[in-house]
């Protein structure tokens, strides 16, 4: 988030402790490591973004860091505010982090709304940012050059919106498809459906309690630390296993039991709006929210695509009730089990 005032420039920059601790070179950490360790993240608070204005860097006047209650760490740093004219912002540290790894980086203006989002990434690390004189009520909608090479990119701030509409929609397809933790959790639901209706009420009855959370977490009405909820997803996924195992039959109430889990899931997916930026600007999060549900929902709706035509095959065949259905509950609860270890004991 980068803030303007009068006189100067407010960046914050959220991530999550395991995020931070990769910018001191470390791999593995617990949250109080990395509480013990601000002050050698206060050192390197100057190096998460470079900024630059007319080819000249920007030197911040002021850094600090603290470290937050959902086991995040929050770096602020302040900027002398420049005159009117392009604003290079290059978000350094996600060369410490792995290549998949998003942010969001929301400028707000003397007010504090959000006129432009922008998301980053390790193949698209800086954005040119227009800035108003001091004082202007309007933003100027021009093309910007960017001082390191001379391009000229154009900058309408009127289509802020509908870019960042796409970026969150697919950020949230992303989201679902690399969740193999959510999708494995799904899979172990259906998978002891016999009817598919089953399946409707049981896809329903997730996407309803996921996005009431999601919703709850990222506007902070209700937060709950990381190092709570990864843990509670993994045991989802070894509860819906076992009981799959020990009731061959479909399990009475499985929707409720759905409606349930799916709220704890919904906390898991607000942790990547988190780290992506979102509800750190302040800005409008309508939009955002809406567009990044989205993107789980249609992300969810293809995986399902692919998977409920062979299973509606395989499902009336004996030798799948006899023995594929319980193989397949079972490396549930064996993958549920590792990230349940992985997530406690090894964290």
């Amino acid at each position: 988030m980068v803030r303007l005032h009068p006189d100067h420039l407010e960046m914050k920059v959220e991530l999550a402790a395991d995020s931070a601790w990769l910018l001191l070179g470390e791999t593995l950490a617990t949250e109080p490591q990395v509480e013990q360790e601000l002050p050698r993240l206060r050192a390197k608070a100057g190096e998460v973004y470079r900024l630059s204005f007319n080819g000249k860097i920007l030197t911040p006047r002021e850094t600090g860091v603290d470290f937050l209650l959902d086991d995040a760490v929050e770096f602020r740093l302040i900027f002398a505010r420049p005159d009117a004219g392009p604003l290079r912002c290059e978000a350094s540290y996600l060369r410490s982090l792995p290549d998949d790894h998003q942010t969001i980086l929301t400028l707000l203006d003397e007010n504090g709304r959000n006129v432009r989002s922008e998301v980053l990434n390790a193949a698209k690390a800086s954005v040119i940012l227009m800035l108003p004189a001091p004082g202007t009520p309007t933003w100027p909608a021009l093309a910007a050059t960017d001082p390191s090479t001379g391009t000229s990119l154009a900058l309408p701030v009127a289509s802020a919106s509908t870019v960042s509409f796409r970026d969150f929609l697919l950020l949230g397809i992303e989201h679902i498809l690399t969740g193999y933790d959510h999708l494995l959790f799904l899979c172990g639901l259906l998978i002891a459906c016999r009817r598919p209706q089953s399946m409707v009420v049981i896809v329903t009855c997730f996407t309803l309690a996921h996005s009431i959370t999601l919703a709850l977490a990222a506007l902070n009405v209700v937060t709950i630390p990381g190092r709570i909820v990864e843990p509670l997803i993994a045991a989802t996924i070894v509860f819906v296993g076992v009981e799959n195992l020990l009731r061959r039959e479909e399990p009475p109430g499985r929707w409720l039991l759905t409606f349930g889990f799916g709220l704890i899931h919904g906390f898991g997916f607000a942790g990547a709006l988190r780290e992506a930026g979102l509800g750190s600007s302040g800005g409008a999060l309508a939009v955002p929210l809406f567009a990044f549900n989205l993107g789980v929902e249609l992300g969810q709706l293809a995986v399902i695509g692919l998977l409920l035509p062979v299973y509606l095959k395989m499902r009336d065949r004996p030798a799948f009730a006899r023995l594929g259905r319980p193989a397949i509950s079972a490396l549930v609860v064996l993958a549920g089990g590792w990230w349940l270890v992985q997530r406690t004991l090894l964290a």
